[in-house]
């Protein structure tokens, strides 16, 4: 494999959660895995970690990044930010296939058995979300979006454990497509803001609890 494609492969299986937050990607069975030499496998780990995905621990080498509560409540602040701002842009889209494709996304919503498969809720919800960004036609805003993305897959492969978080996530995904098909901007943008502010919240509930008292105040 070529360098490149070795860059995209290994952080989809991070971001898929192949590669969990704290495993080690160790050069030499990298190495033998791509069949190529440690020197480009150590500049792919570089990249990544530019990324923020994975980090070098000292001497001992590459670790998949863990995310403590204040990181994941940063990451969140910032997809608030942008990800409201889309949202409200987004309902001025002119894309002849908008409604359509907010139709074929309620389907897949509601068709969701997230009791099994959570890791499908969050397949949905993250196209749910790549559409708003898309519609919002800013390439500013789609910058900025693809510099969390990363980030944000390793906290929405949290969620995917907890049918709880995936439902409520389901039906704040329903909601603010019932505003973005209505073309109600200050709705939408409201809708996703809130529903930004209670997964993080719960994420922080359920992994972080003994710190939520001074960090989600």
């Amino acid at each position: 494999m070529k360098k490149n494609e070795v860059f995209e492969d290994l952080r989809n299986r991070i971001v898929s959660g192949e590669f969990a937050p704290g495993d080690w990607l160790v050069e030499r069975e990298l190495s033998e895995m791509y069949g190529i030499s440690r020197t480009p496998i150590r500049e792919v780990l570089g990249k990544l970690s530019n990324l923020c995905i994975v980090e070098m621990q000292s001497s001992k080498g590459y670790q998949v990044k863990r995310l403590n509560l204040a990181e994941i409540i940063e990451i969140f602040n910032a997809r608030e930010a942008i990800e409201g701002i889309s949202a409200r842009f987004a309902c001025y889209s002119k894309n002849p296939n908008f409604k359509n494709t907010i139709n074929e996304l309620r389907v897949k919503l509601e068709a969701l058995d997230l009791q099994h498969d959570g890791k499908m809720g969050v397949t949905v919800g993250n196209q749910v979300h790549n559409f708003i960004i898309s519609e919002a036609n800013n390439r500013y805003f789609s910058e900025f979006a693809d510099k969390l993305s990363a980030l944000m897959s390793l906290t929405r492969n949290i969620t995917m454990n907890f049918s709880r978080i995936e439902e409520k996530s389901r039906a704040d995904h329903l909601a603010i497509l019932n505003a973005l098909e209505a073309r109600d901007g200050e709705r939408c943008e409201l809708l996703m803001r809130e529903h930004l502010r209670a997964t993080c919240k719960a994420i922080a509930e359920n992994y972080y609890s003994h710190l939520v008292g001074g960090l989600m105040a």
